[in-house]
């Protein structure tokens, strides 16, 4: 069940993350807009899709043997399933926000919002501390960019 774990996100690691996304290097769940954040963020970052998707039958061959080995093996990987559904559960309610660098979108959009293929994932906790770090850093880059001139 450790894949069902958020790992909890060091304050060097926050800090590189809020000066990339201040550098305009990462996108994130928190630019969609409240309308369509929760309609846009599986269609954005799409391995959210498969989260939480239940293990499909699988299909008959017209082979007999074939088709009870396939299926023996489903039941064990629907078994597995059960048996992690709480933990992903908690999981997914722990999610946070939703980031990728944008060099790693694909070559299409969706109302003019990137689509990525992979994604990292901060948990509730990990984002309130990179929203109270991130207003602080935006404050000071103004003021050393107000004085620089």
């Amino acid at each position: 069940m450790s894949n069902w774990q958020h790992h909890p996100r060091t304050y060097d690691e926050l800090k590189e993350l809020i000066r990339d996304v201040y550098d305009s290097k990462i996108f994130t769940s928190l630019h969609l807009s409240e309308e369509s954040m929760t309609s846009m963020t599986s269609m954005v970052f799409m391995p959210l899709l498969f989260m939480g998707a239940s293990p499909s039958f699988p299909s008959e061959t017209g082979n007999k043997q074939r088709n009870r080995k396939n299926k023996l093996v489903h039941i064990n990987d629907i078994i597995e399933y059960e048996k992690e559904t709480p933990a992903r559960e908690e999981y997914l309610k722990n999610i946070g926000m939703v980031y990728e660098y944008y060099d790693k979108a694909g070559p299409r959009s969706i109302n003019g919002y990137p689509i990525f293929m992979s994604m990292k994932i901060l948990s509730i906790d990990d984002t309130k501390k990179f929203r109270d770090m991130y207003f602080k850093y935006e404050e000071m880059r103004k003021e050393f960019e107000k004085n620089w001139k």
